[in-house]
């Protein structure tokens, strides 16, 4: 635009008289980005329509009033880096690949205080890879996808190797999490990352975040120490010179004895740290003495308290569950050193420890515990500590135990969750194919649903909105149940069916889901399904004043939340262009929770039956009583027994469908019965009953 065009502008609009400059740098050829429209290129300015004619990557010649978008559009400089991306690619690419830390560094030059955020940058550097929002050249979506994910795959590898390279910077001051940004240093404040490490350590006073730095130190010092980046393995790009390396290491070990000292004070007194805190930081401590000795582990058993003690604490404590929670709280990167430590502990019953861990285990556990026993019928030399021999208990190959104990409990029925979604997972996986094949068929599927429909009952009772794992495996693996059923007859089939129905883990458009493969296998099921579709074994049992409240929500929806949305969409209809136009994509999003929420309550309505309170048994427990409880450790509990929607657990109020209220019901005063909830058995003994009637 020339100046007397943006003279005319300011005179219509006098509030853009700051914007001149602006205003100014919206030259023909000039390159910008928009939030909506993305890289562009200025193609003219026509005074006459005052638009600006700019080519968007996808929509050439795309018309933009300067009065609307001087505040949405950014001009880009020559050396802007998505400039430099379209017209100096090669050497762009060249510094990016040579260079990557002084790459990162020079952008953070461009910036005014010198600083980015992780996420500015990440996104930055992903579209420098090929990553795009826009499908600019229409591509069909799978084929637009595709590239992005291997875009995105590129991006990652480079930046994994870049961020360690940037940590070795010291002109970098690295982010310590993820909503900080990376700054760059004046010359004179250059600070070397072991340098600034210890500088954080001795500052810190919180003993946990002391344990993590002091796990860093060790890392960066033997890193240096070896002439090597920490990089877990992964290839490093490193031009640093030897003597500087060498000299880093050698600050952080002249700190590491008074390090060391820090922390097993730490360990014995701090009580801010629980078991599974104190062992990792006795490990780190032991990385510690090692690297100071030399290697010489007699060392590390010369400086209390040791990992052993650790161990026997939380045994004596609690003799059940004292390993499985110190292995629930340990880092993951030390499972298998907690394993190994094991098999030198209870050298005769090491296995019997692993498998008991295996049985209740969750997550990455699962996976260490099968590992690390089938390791062991490779090698039976310790993991970590050299020559260490692992004792052999005569019980043959860990395969066949880990195979036998997987088939007793499935007998036994107390194969938990966690366990078969491991399982459904690694089934055909040719490490664990032959010792899982056997137990894929239908007593695992009546394993799987029982598990899914327990912890949906259980989460009754806790405020939760996450998703079950092993029911979304069971949605997501489309070739699963086929291979569940695949020596079942039809008779099974309609049995497991007919507890998909009454299944409270799975939504109603997974059931479907689910129902369609097994009558694809047997189309009998279908009869099932049509009958049992709204059985009333589907009912729920209600209060009248949950379903009153339920109504009212809906109705509310109806008359007033739906009609606003509507007339709040029609309003952001004609802000302008929809494709940019935030407030319409806003209210579109509001109007579809709205709908969402309408079906759901529509759905539990229909589904509900007001149950009369007054019917509720005095001589035995029901929906509607008042239960006065004590358990086996001698703790009491008062709870009372309503509807399915009336569950307050800071009242001790639970629906009839919970576990707890599911094992009391039809039971007298001087009962005992049992729960079992996350592998936790409770005995509850009913020592007092009353109605809910009554009591109000």
């Amino acid at each position: 635009m020339n100046p007397e065009s943006i003279d005319l502008i300011i005179r219509k609009s006098p509030k853009l008289r700051n914007k001149r400059e602006k205003l100014e740098s919206m030259q023909d050829g000039a390159y910008c980005l928009h939030g909506s429209w993305g890289f562009g290129r200025i193609n003219s300015y026509d005074p006459a329509a005052g638009k600006l004619s700019i080519d968007f990557e996808g929509k050439p010649g795309h018309l933009m009033d300067p009065v609307f978008c001087v505040d949405k559009l950014e001009i880009l400089t020559p050396d802007n880096l998505l400039v430099r991306y379209r017209t100096d690619r090669a050497a762009l690419e060249a510094e990016m690949k040579n260079t990557p830390d002084k790459f990162v560094a020079g952008y953070l030059a461009t910036k005014p205080d010198g600083s980015a955020s992780t996420i500015e940058l990440e996104n930055l550097f992903k579209q420098l890879f090929g990553f795009r929002t826009i499908n600019v050249d229409n591509l069909p979506e799978k084929d637009f996808d595709k590239l992005n994910r291997e875009a995105e795959k590129e991006y990652r590898k480079w930046w994994n190797k870049t961020k360690e390279l940037l940590f070795r910077n010291p002109r970098i001051a690295c982010p310590k999490t993820k909503s900080e940004s990376y700054v760059l240093r004046a010359e004179e404040d250059a600070m070397k990352p072991e340098e600034e490490v210890l500088r954080e350590y001795f500052l810190n006073r919180e003993p946990k975040k002391k344990i993590l730095l002091a796990e860093k130190l060790y890392k960066t010092a033997v890193s240096a120490s070896q002439g090597r980046l920490y990089s877990d393995g992964e290839e490093s790009y490193d031009d640093e010179p030897d003597d500087e390396k060498i000299s880093g290491s050698e600050k952080i070990k002249a700190s590491l004895d008074k390090i060391r000292d820090e922390l097993t004070e730490a360990i014995k007194n701090a009580r801010s740290l629980n078991d599974a805190d104190r062992l990792h930081g006795i490990w780190v401590r032991n990385n510690l003495i090692r690297y100071l000795s030399g290697g010489d582990e007699s060392k590390v058993e010369e400086i209390a308290p040791r990992s052993k003690d650790i161990i026997a604490v939380a045994v004596a404590r609690d003799p059940k569950d004292g390993l499985n929670n110190l292995a629930k709280n340990l880092p993951a990167s030390y499972l298998e050193r907690f394993l190994d430590l094991l098999t030198r502990i209870y050298s005769e019953s090491w296995r019997d420890c692993i498998i008991e861990l295996l049985k209740n285990s969750e997550g990455r556990l699962t996976k260490e515990c099968v590992d690390y026993l089938l390791s062991w019928d490779v090698s039976k030399e310790s993991h970590f500590v050299k020559g260490a021999e692992i004792a052999d208990d005569g019980r043959g190959t860990s395969r066949s135990l880990i195979s036998g104990c997987f088939k007793r409990w499935l007998v036994e029925q107390t194969l938990h969750g966690p366990v078969i979604l491991w399982i459904v997972k690694n089934r055909n996986e040719s490490k664990y194919k032959d010792m899982l094949q056997d137990l894929i068929g239908e007593s695992l599927f009546s394993a799987i649903l029982s598990a899914i429909d327990d912890e949906a009952l259980q989460r009754e009772t806790v405020v939760s909105t996450a998703k079950i794992p092993l029911a979304d495996a069971v949605s997501e693996d489309r070739t699963l149940v086929a291979e569940l059923l695949a020596n079942s007859t039809a008779d099974t089939a309609r049995d497991l069916a007919q507890t998909i129905l009454l299944n409270q883990g799975f939504e109603d458009l997974t059931k479907k889901s689910i129902l369609a493969r097994i009558i694809k296998l047997f189309p009998s099921v279908q009869s099932l399904v049509a009958s049992k579709g709204d059985s009333k074994a589907k009912r729920l049992l209600v209060s009248e004043w949950s379903l009153k409240a339920r109504r009212e929500e809906l109705e509310d929806i109806i008359k007033n939340e739906l009609p606003a949305s509507k007339l709040a969409i029609e309003a952001a209809r004609e802000l302008g262009d929809l494709r940019e136009n935030s407030e319409y994509k806003m209210a579109r999003e509001h109007d579809e929770v709205l709908c969402a929420r309408r079906a759901q309550l529509e759905r539990e309505i229909s589904m509900a039956d007001v149950f009369d309170f007054n019917t509720t048994p005095s001589d035995k427990v029901g929906i509607g009583s008042v239960v006065t409880l004590k358990t086996d450790k001698g703790e009491s509990l008062t709870c009372t027994i309503l509807g399915a929607w009336d569950s307050d657990t800071a009242q001790n109020i639970f629906s009839y469908q919970t576990p707890l209220a599911q094992a009391l019901i039809d039971h007298k005063v001087g009962d005992t019965v049992e729960t079992n909830i996350n592998n936790h058995i409770t005995r509850w003994t009913i020592e007092k009953l009353a109605r809910y009637v009554d009591e109000k």
